[in-house]
């Protein structure tokens, strides 16, 4: 949240750029607080054992009604903050094969890398195959990518995905809810640079869902 909060500083001194700053502060303290809200109670699971689902399910319901205030009050719309299953003009297929040929790679390098997690749950197959894409994609490269799309003008085209300060801000964001070793951030940080290429290079929410999912599911199926 510090970190977050720091990097989005220089919007505060824009008036037009100001109140888009500080509701992406306060939407990612309200995911956070949602998603860890199960935390307060130790050794309790509303639903599931191993995974978040409670927490998960929470952040999702939270994401989406601020989503609708933002497009009821807020002057946003939903495709704005890719919540539609319309690509952008000439972008699906460049989206697909980038897609597929990263999710190759990282089937090759989890290979090599030994990687040998313990015997995989069908709850484990479960979750991995659903709430991680919906529930990150939605406010990271949703929501909180439009707010700060707002305050942050600026783009610049990469392979024909435009992209600016907000998608910097809100990968070192995503890349901060995990593990910070070597290895798990180098795992986080290049699928995460992929999920948010996609949004911006096809507009929709839609493939980087299934590819965060698809990239989970890989992780365990080719360790096994």
């Amino acid at each position: 949240m510090a970190l977050a909060t720091l990097l989005v500083v220089p919007a505060l001194a824009r008036p037009a750029a100001r109140m888009w700053a500080i509701v992406f502060v306060a939407a990612l303290a309200l995911w956070l607080g949602l998603w860890t809200l199960p935390a307060l109670w130790p050794g309790q699971r509303w639903l599931g054992e191993g995974w978040n689902w409670s927490g998960s399910l929470l952040a999702l319901s939270g994401t989406l009604w601020l989503g609708t205030i933002l497009v009821r009050r807020g002057g946003l719309t939903w495709r704005e903050m890719g919540f539609t299953w319309a690509q952008r003009p000439g972008s699906i297929l460049p989206a697909l094969g980038v897609a597929s040929a990263a999710l190759v790679m990282q089937v090759l390098l989890t290979i090599s890398s030994r990687y040998a997690p313990a015997p995989v749950s069908p709850e484990t197959w479960a979750y991995q195959a659903t709430l991680p894409g919906l529930v990150e994609e939605a406010i990271f490269r949703g929501v909180l990518l439009a707010l700060l799309d707002r305050a942050f003008l600026a783009r610049s085209l990469v392979f024909g995905a435009p992209l600016g300060w907000g998608g910097v801000v809100v990968t070192l964001a995503f890349v901060l809810l995990h593990p910070l070793t070597a290895s798990s951030l180098l795992a986080v940080l290049l699928p995460a640079v992929l999920y948010l290429w996609l949004r911006a290079r096809t507009g929709s929410l839609a493939l980087p869902v299934l590819v965060h999912n698809s990239w989970n599911v890989l992780a365990y199926l080719t360790a096994q």
